[in-house]
Parts: structure tokens; C-alpha cells; sequence
């Protein structure tokens, strides 16, 4: 819990926090998730299903009500817990609290890239717990699996993460024919409580069709394949190996259920990156369970003596918390944490000043402006499936300056671009008349357009 809380404050570019602080803030006004797509003119009345509208709740009412620094706190247990789970089900799985260790704390290692504050925090939490019930229920049958209903039906309204949690109860059921009959039970429970939910089917069948939209997957870097030459997927990459060395190596033969769980969640892993700790979380018990048949195998006595197991323990425990102490941030941990001095703080606070513009802004930036400046409204943010496809199509030609990129900026009566200085496109507008250069630091440049042909607030 001390590495896990450790890696969790390494600090992130936390790009869709602020649109997710928006939606929150939006939806405790309202009393009900929106429907359409509120922050953007180049998609208003696009449909919008906020599958993450619990979280996005909790994570501004700690916002406005208790302060920002409240939020890192959240994240680190949410991680803390999520980890002492998988340690829990990696003790009960090999009985070697080494290997338990060993396995979590690589887990944890692997999947430290995606420590942002966003929902999907909670679906690793819950695939822990998910996979706990089921292991537990195979050990002992009895009917602390539905305790897996009520969860699923806060796991849907948080992240739309719970189909893989649906999906281990099923392959639960199909490998294991003593216990199938209380698995398959407790999955139509479950799914039936995933429905519980504002938009009920259509938020069952969301993640299929996010994961299966071409346009996304090609385009997003968190939908990309894992790249290995990355510093941020070694931890993936170790895992993966040991994985393989040790199943490879081990005197026990893993269950169908394991292997089932292993090729799936690597499956989903080496096809986008954002699945890696899901694969962590999944693989960790299995991992600690081989590894000390393994152990029991090749040492005939153990690694560590018993009278020096506590003095290593202290030893173990001491530099985590050393690792931790050196992890805190000394002041300002929500802006450390989340990385505020790479987002456009200034510019932002430049466009306030301006009257309403329709902007065309970094795809990154976009969450950002959604809540720093409420009045300009955006042409794309992180919320890609809020969007029709041909908008991040038309972003893209804007930005990769494909041919026509300057009619799409008239077409879409773009009043003011908000971008990356020294970039391709802040080159072509600084050197088109079309544009002027109304604010610009290290961070970001506004351009203005000089004349238009529509008021300021983008009508004709």
C-alpha cells in the first residue's frame, strides 16, 4: 500500500479532470446527467451518454466542498485499496506472503502510468473486489458472491469499465461447472443491476461500441497498442515476461479459469494501453500463486530464514515509506500532481477577458477550457464520443494542416485558436494575415481572427 500510494503521486497531465469537475458540477445543478453535449458549438446537441456520472459527482463535490488537495488524497486510497486488495487475493491464492508482495508490487509498478484522477480508478478497484468474489467463492461456496450485485450497480454508474467484471463472471461460469449455477445466477443479477443506470441499455452496450470505433482507436493515443521502447511500459513489459517465465516454469498447471483470465486481459492489454492495469490487477494472484510453487520447487529451504523474515519485513516496509515521504509534494499537491503549469493557465484567464469566441484548441486543452472559461465555447475535448466523427476528423485536418484546413476554420466560424506555440499550425497562422497573435507565453498563443463575417458570438 505504501509503493502503490507512492507511484500514485507521480504527477500526471490530468486532461480530462476538468471537464469531468464540469460534468459534476453541471449534473449537482441540475439534479440529473445531461444528455447532450453541453461544453462544445461544433457538437451541441450531440448525444452525450455520461456513463461516469457518479464519479464525476463525488470527484467535484470533494472538489468544491472539502478543496483540490482532497482530491489527490482520493485518488491515493482509491489506489492504496485497490492494491491491498490484489495483495489479499494474492495471499489467499499462494499462501507466501513474498510472492504476494512481489507479484502486487509489480502490479502496481506496471499499471503507474494511468494514475490520473479519472473514473477508471474505480473500475480497477472493483475488478480487485470482482475477482476476490469469485475467488473466494470458488475456495469456499458461499453467498458472499451477491455482494457482487450491489456493486455492479455503483461499478455501472461510475465507469463503463464493469463489462469486463460481466465478462469474468461468465467465463467464471463456463470453467468452473460445480459452481456455474450460483455464477450464472449472480451474473444475471448483476447485469440486471447494471441497468440500473440513467440510460439503462444503451450504457450496457456503450463500451463495446467505444472499443469497437475505429476512428477512436486509430487516432487516441490511450487507445494505442502499448509501446514498449516507452519508459512508461517497462513496468508492463516485466510483467508480461515474468508472467510468461513463470506459468512457463511452474510446477502447478494453471486453471481454465486463470488461463482464460491471463489471455483476455492480455489480450485487451497489447491491444490498448488503457486496459494494462486491468491486466495487472488480473494477473497479479495468478502470478503469486505459481510463483511460489515455483519457490517450493527449485529452494529447499526458504530464501529468507525465518528469524531474519521480520528484520526484512521492517526493512521492506521502512523504504516504502522512505519511497512515500519522498513522493509527497511539499506544497501545492493538486497543481503538482495534475501538472497545472503545462496547461494554458494564462491564456485562459486572457480569454475571460474577451467577449464570447468560438475557439479551435488543442484536443488536450479542451477539459481544461470547458471549466476555465465557461462562456468560450470549444470545438473538442476529451470527450471523443461526444462528438460526431466528422468533427475529429475535421480537427485533425485542421491541425495536420491538410489540404482546405483554413475553410474549415471559416466554416466552422472560428474566432480565436488556442494552441501550442512553435507547433506546425501556430506557424501557418502566425504567418497568415488572416490571424493575429493577441496573447502568447511558453505554454500556449491565441490568435484572434482580424475580420469576420459574423459577430463575436460565432451567429451569422
Amino acid at each position: 500500500m505504501l509503493f502503490a500510494s507512492a507511484l500514485a503521486l507521480t504527477p500526471f497531465e490530468s486532461h480530462d479532470l476538468w471537464w469531468h469537475l464540469r460534468a459534476g458540477d453541471e449534473i449537482l445543478r441540475a439534479g440529473r446527467p445531461p444528455t447532450r453535449n453541453l461544453f462544445s458549438f461544433t457538437a451541441p446537441d450531440h448525444p452525450w451518454i455520461t456513463h461516469e456520472w457518479l464519479s464525476e459527482v463525488l470527484f467535484a463535490w470533494v472538489y468544491g466542498q472539502i478543496g483540490p488537495g482532497a482530491l489527490v488524497v482520493l485518488k491515493v486510497l482509491v489506489i492504496a485499496a485497490t492494491f491491498l486488495v490484489v495483495y489479499g487475493s494474492a495471499w489467499r491464492e499462494s499462501r507466501n506472503a513474498w510472492a504476494a508482495v512481489a507479484t502486487t508490487a509489480l502490479a502496481a509498478f506496471a499499471a503507474r502510468f494511468t494514475y490520473d484522477i479519472r473514473p477508471q480508478l474505480f473500475t480497477y478497484l472493483f475488478l480487485g473486489l470482482c475477482l476476490a468474489a469469485i475467488a473466494r467463492h470458488r475456495q469456499r461456496g458461499d453467498r458472499g458472491l451477491l455482494l457482487l450485485v450491489p456493486l455492479f450497480c455503483v461499478w455501472a454508474n461510475m465507469h463503463s469499465g464493469f463489462i469486463v467484471g460481466l465478462i469474468l463472471l461468465a467465463l467464471a461460469a463456463a470453467t468452473m461447472p460445480r459452481h456455474a449455477r450460483a455464477f450464472l445466477g449472480t451474473l444475471a443479477l448483476a447485469t440486471a443491476a447494471a441497468l440500473v443506470t440513467p440510460f439503462h441499455w444503451r450504457g450496457l452496450w456503450f463500451p463495446v461500441e467505444v472499443s469497437r470505433t475505429r476512428l477512436f482507436t486509430d487516432t487516441l493515443t490511450e487507445w494505442f497498442s502499448p509501446d514498449f521502447h516507452s519508459p512508461w511500459l517497462f513496468g508492463f513489459e516485466v510483467l508480461l515476461l515474468v508472467c510468461i517465465g513463470v506459468l512457463a516454469s511452474s510446477p502447478a498447471r494453471p486453471t481454465l479459469f486463470e488461463l482464460g483470465t491471463l489471455l483476455g486481459m492480455a489480450h485487451l492489454a497489447l491491444q490498448h494501453q488503457r486496459h494494462v492495469p486491468l491486466f495487472a490487477v488480473a494477473v497479479a494472484p495468478i502470478l503469486a500463486r505459481h510463483l511460489a510453487c515455483l519457490a517450493e520447487r527449485v529452494a529447499e529451504r526458504p530464501v529468507i530464514p525465518s528469524r531474519w523474515a521480520p528484520l526484512a519485513a521492517g526493512a521492506a516496509t521502512a523504504s516504502a515509506l522512505v519511497f512515500l515521504c519522498l513522493a509527497v509534494p511539499r506544497a501545492n499537491a493538486f497543481d503538482q500532481v495534475t501538472r497545472r503549469d503545462t496547461f494554458p493557465t494564462a491564456a485562459a484567464e486572457f480569454l475571460r477577458r474577451q467577449p464570447p469566441l468560438r475557439l479551435y484548441n488543442s484536443y488536450i486543452w479542451g477539459g481544461y477550457l470547458i471549466r476555465s472559461c465557461p462562456e468560450q465555447p470549444v470545438f473538442i475535448d476529451g470527450r471523443a464520443d461526444a462528438y460526431p466523427h466528422q468533427v475529429l476528423r475535421d480537427y485533425l485536418a485542421i491541425e495536420r494542416l491538410q489540404p482546405g484546413w483554413r475553410e474549415l476554420l471559416v466554416n466552422y466560424r472560428v474566432g480565436a485558436v488556442v494552441y501550442q506555440p512553435g507547433t506546425p499550425l501556430a506557424d501557418a497562422l502566425q504567418e497568415d494575415p488572416e490571424w493575429r497573435v493577441a496573447y502568447a507565453d511558453a505554454v500556449a498563443v491565441v490568435f484572434l481572427r482580424r475580420t469576420n463575417s459574423w459577430d463575436d458570438a460565432g451567429t451569422p
